[in-house]
């Protein structure tokens, strides 16, 4: 049970376990037995330090507690390298030392964690342990340099591979595989990180819902793989139209949210009317006649994230019950300066039988 128990653990659990209980202590009996007293001690303390550390990485968070453990692995590591500055550098440490460095804190932070470690041991032979640098010969400074840096490569490959897996993964999880924007998940996460900014900064952001009218009888009429055709064909409608900056995601079905960054109700409403106006226009679509029913409500920073998605809501609910294809704009807080272009409703609660993010068609 033990070694299930262990793999469920997160990655740098693991590894601190494997050099805390395996290697760590291997290393410190081969020093012990060469009479490297000091060393032993050193190593000896760094796995226990390894085993009380675990407790605090859910506390600190992975990233500081990585941080803390490389830096304290880094002086035991310094520490015990002073013993043995009077024969050949420790084989050892050079070959898991690179692992750790990058394993735990990454290819940055490793990496320079990594060429200090190696620098940092020639300096102290080059101060203090000039005799051992005159007596060995130059193939074996080259064999202890390959040693150290075939196992950071290694280990650096190993990382990146992990990485760009992290990252597909990553990618797949949070995109729909039909339109390629956004899916709910991963908007969910766009829109909170966008909350603190929006706060910090005062910003301008509008929300806007974007539903395809009627799409339930695009469906029945022509088919599903014709109705998935015509969603891929609004997704990259959208993604030619919006900017870089703004997070555009299917939010479920037919309906879309987009996210405008810096930019206000007013600037929202050309863009928005603009679309509207082309997609009812195009006759390149999979299914002729389509049109989008939007909603959209400037997202102040003083208002909460649901609030203003509520809002954008009830206008797309507002625009749909009265006629489809056209759009409709709120504030979700206060009222705009100029409503003489907009439709504009004014704040209220949904209906009972409309819930956020499922508008009927």
């Amino acid at each position: 049970m033990f070694p299930r128990a262990l793999y469920q653990q997160p990655v740098l659990v693991r590894l601190m376990v494997g050099l805390a209980l395996l290697i760590l202590p291997a290393i410190a009996w081969v020093d012990y037995q060469q009479g490297y007293r000091f060393a032993a001690a050193v190593e000896a303390i760094a796995a226990i330090t390894l085993l009380c550390l675990i407790p605090l990485i859910q506390p600190l968070g992975v990233k500081r507690a990585a941080r803390l453990i490389l830096l304290i692995m880094f002086a035991l590591a310094a520490l015990g390298s002073v013993e043995k500055l009077g024969s050949t550098p420790n084989f050892a440490w050079f070959a898991i030392m690179p692992f750790l460095y990058i394993a735990v804190g990454g290819l940055g932070l490793g990496t320079l964690l990594t060429v200090a470690h190696f620098v940092f041991i020639i300096a102290c032979y080059l101060l203090f342990g000039s005799e051992v640098v005159a007596a060995i010969d130059t193939g074996t400074w080259i064999q202890v340099g390959l040693a150290y840096f075939t196992a950071a490569g290694l280990a650096a490959g190993y990382e990146y591979m992990q990485l760009q897996l992290r990252l597909k993964l990553r990618a797949l999880a949070d995109h729909d595989p039909l339109t390629g924007l956004l899916n709910r998940r991963g908007m969910e996460k766009r829109l909170h990180e966008l909350t603190g900014f929006l706060r910090r900064h005062e910003i301008a952001v509008t929300l806007a819902l974007l539903d395809i009218d009627h799409f339930k009888r695009v469906n029945d009429e022509y088919g599903h793989d014709v109705g998935d055709a015509a969603l891929g064909e609004i997704g990259r409608e959208l993604k030619r139209l919006f900017r870089e900056s703004d997070y555009i995601a299917r939010w479920g079905g037919e309906e879309f949210l987009v996210a405008l960054t810096h930019t206000n109700l007013a600037e929202a409403a050309t863009v928005l009317e603009r679309l509207r106006s082309e997609v009812s226009g195009l006759e390149s679509l999979s299914v002729p006649s389509l049109t989008l029913s939007m909603g959209a409500a400037e997202w102040q920073p003083n208002v909460d994230l649901s609030i203003a998605l509520k809002q954008a809501d009830v206008a797309l609910y507002e625009a749909k019950q009265t006629g489809r294809n056209k759009l409709v704009l709120t504030l979700a807080e206060g009222e705009p300066e100029d409503k003489s272009s907009w439709s504009f409703i004014p704040e209220r609660d949904l209906p009972a039988d409309h819930q956020l993010g499922q508008s009927s068609s």
